[in-house]
């Protein structure tokens, strides 16, 4: 359909008449835009980027000039002025006023995302979503209205959510991190493990596999953690499941030459699940930006008797199809949940900002990063990531299944190209698990 559209602040025009009320009047807009998949995710700058793409990129996740500066400073050793940032963002043509999306693509976009999982979430997580992953320029206030026409019952229910938090106490990035483990989609063969600093509230690793139960597995994790950043957390907390007991171990060792109150055997903290405060909040939100929709999805595939989630067979299936889709939206979530900015609530005195520059730059808010040098070289952490650790199993499937795969189809599991969307994952499950049925009982 072809679709005359203009926007000014206060009214729409369609097809050449005007609308006064923009929000009366959004159903209107919304009847004649047909939903289409956008795929334009705005990609990480890559080593050896130039001082352009990482202006570009920096820019493109919302973040202050002053952000921009210290990101250049801390983390791509970049030393410019205020004014030069200036000058390159004019050069460039990179402003924040101004410059926003027709509405039909807006609400298109929108549409996608909500088919994609992100159906529960509120109009400030949807406007982030929409600029920093997928480069779609829009104002709050048009998100916040679109939304309100779409999800007009989601919206009245996110408005009466009251939530209390108690008190977190931290000296700066790196002082505790928090690992668990979470179950809410065990159920269905999917299990998630994450960590997330408790100053910054920057998210660590989050990822799913198909257990979070295996010592070797969870410590591979923490292992690859302490590769990337080089440093040593201060202390880490977790509850007394026996999957953490190598993190436990590998954590002491690293810290047991340190001579500070919290070195050895006390930069470990055990505890309830329930009250590990920073990661139970994280999975709150988690709940409702992505469990519910995966949930949903599940429990409609038991409805229509294809799914038996009791059966190793079909919860094997369940992850071959749907763990990869699974993965790229926890890393979707990931990035949001890093760039997004965290507000003060109420009259708590702490600290507040966008994870990612709470984490790299703690010194504007007055705290120092709490980790320590690493004792020893990447060597020493393979050795130990091969003798203590094991990599999780590909697509979380094991070898009889990949072998009966190759048995129904004639192909390998390698020859499957990965689902992009959750409808192309449910259409594979469909066929294959079919296909083994009738091979089974055949």
């Amino acid at each position: 359909m072809m679709l005359h559209y203009k926007r000014t602040s206060d009214s729409i025009s369609v097809k050449g008449k005007t609308y006064k009320d923009r929000e009366k009047h959004m159903p209107i807009v919304l009847f004649c835009v047909c939903a289409t998949t956008v795929n334009a995710i705005i990609p990480q700058p890559q080593d050896g980027a130039t001082l352009d793409e990482l202006i570009e990129y920096y820019f493109s996740q919302l973040y202050t000039q002053d952000e921009i500066l210290g990101f250049l400073l801390f983390l791509h050793n970049v030393m410019i002025s205020k004014r030069t940032l200036k000058r390159i963002l004019r050069r460039l043509n990179l402003r924040r006023r101004g410059v926003e999306n027709l509405l039909p693509d807006i609400v298109r976009k929108i549409v996608d995302l909500r088919r994609f999982g992100y159906d529960q979430v509120g109009y400030r997580t949807m406007w982030r979503l929409l600029n920093t992953l997928y480069g779609v320029r829009a104002t709050q206030e048009t998100v916040r209205i679109a939304l309100s026409v779409i999800d007009t019952d989601g919206v009245n229910a996110r408005r009466r959510r009251r939530l209390i938090r108690r008190s977190y106490n931290s000296r700066g990035p790196n002082d505790c991190l928090h690992v668990d483990g979470y179950d809410k989609l065990k159920p269905f063969g999917i299990s998630i493990h994450g960590c997330i600093d408790g100053f910054s509230r920057k998210i660590m690793w989050l990822t799913a596999s198909h257990t979070n139960k295996n010592p070797r597995y969870v410590a591979r994790y923490f292992v690859e953690h302490l590769k990337k950043y080089k440093r040593v957390p201060r202390s880490v907390r977790t509850d007394a499941g026996t999957e953490n007991v190598l993190i436990h171990r590998i954590q002491m060792a690293l810290r047991y030459r340190h001579r500070d109150p919290s070195a050895g055997v006390h930069s470990v903290s055990v505890g309830r699940s329930t009250a590990n405060q920073r990661i139970e909040m994280l999975w709150s939100f988690l709940m409702r930006n992505f469990t519910i929709f995966w949930k949903n999805l599940f429990n409609s595939l038991v409805e229509e008797g294809i799914l038996n989630n009791t059966d190793p067979l079909h919860l094997e299936c369940v992850r071959f199809c749907f763990l990869p889709i699974i993965q790229l939206h926890l890393n979707q979530f990931e990035e949001m949940w890093n760039t997004h900015r965290i507000r003060q609530q109420g009259f708590a005195e702490q600290c507040y900002g966008i994870p990612n520059v709470m984490y790299f730059q703690p010194i504007i808010y007055g705290k120092l990063d709490q980790s320590f040098a690493l004792p020893c070289g990447d060597t020493v952490l393979d050795d130990i990531a091969d003798q203590y650790t094991e990599q999780t199993l590909h697509r979380g499937v094991s070898h009889e299944f990949r072998q009966l795969v190759s048995l129904v189809t004639g192909l390998t599991i390698e020859d499957f190209d990965v689902v992009q969307t959750p409808d192309e994952a449910k259409t594979l499950y469909r066929h294959l698990i079919s296909l083994m049925l009738h091979t089974i009982f055949a």
